[in-house]
């Protein structure tokens, strides 16, 4: 614990809940996956459906710990997509 503006502050992430997946809009004839990461499957799949491309799928990846800068692009990437799709007309899961 680290002393802060008078008081006691935890140190590390305030996230109790440790993410063991993360989720990629893949495609078979592609190497690297198209959309991604992504926290939630519902996300990834909002994301495989923005992507309109014929046999793209979601993937999940296991993870030993996920860093805060992937944290933070797999949260803005789903914000984009659930922004994007609420645009289109379509619910969030």
């Amino acid at each position: 614990m680290n002393i802060q503006n008078g008081a006691r502050a935890l140190t590390g992430s305030a996230c109790s809940e440790k993410v063991t997946k993360l989720f990629f809009v893949v495609h078979p004839k592609v190497a690297k996956p198209l959309f991604g990461p992504f926290l939630t499957f519902a996300d990834a799949e909002h994301g495989r459906l923005a992507i309109c491309s014929p046999g793209a799928i979601v993937e999940a990846r296991q993870v030993e710990s996920v860093d805060d800068l992937t944290r933070i692009r797999a949260e803005a990437h789903g914000e984009t997509l659930r922004a994007f799709m609420a645009r289109q007309g379509v619910a969030h899961e």
